[in-house]
């Protein structure tokens, strides 16, 4: 196989947006059923999903609330489930996240 990046087939059909290590506040419902709330880092999002970093793993098919821009008047908050979670040391693990569409 190549180890060139140009030669990969690229399976996205929409843009992804470089979020630059934008800081997101993370909130999440555990086994007990407990309301969680801490921060990670978004590393980018696109319209149907969204890679983040976090110092502990998620389970697949989890289900979070990222809000962006938590601290002034422009937060948006979106849903996504786990698809894929990578640790890349012990406090670092990259989560693939599907966002899910809420009908308001």
């Amino acid at each position: 196989m190549s180890d060139n990046v140009e030669d990969l087939d690229e399976r996205r059909t929409s843009l992804r947006l470089d979020m630059e290590a934008e800081r997101i506040v993370l909130t999440w419902h555990d086994k007990k059923g407990i309301l969680n709330t801490d921060e990670g880092i978004c590393i980018d999002l696109a319209r149907r999903g969204a890679l983040i970093d976090y110092k502990e793993g998620f389970e697949l098919g989890e289900l979070l609330n990222i809000t962006f821009n938590p601290d002034n008047d422009k937060a948006h908050t979106v849903k996504g489930q786990v698809c894929r979670t990578t640790q890349c040391n012990p406090n670092s693990f990259h989560i693939a996240l599907q966002l899910i569409t809420t009908d308001k």
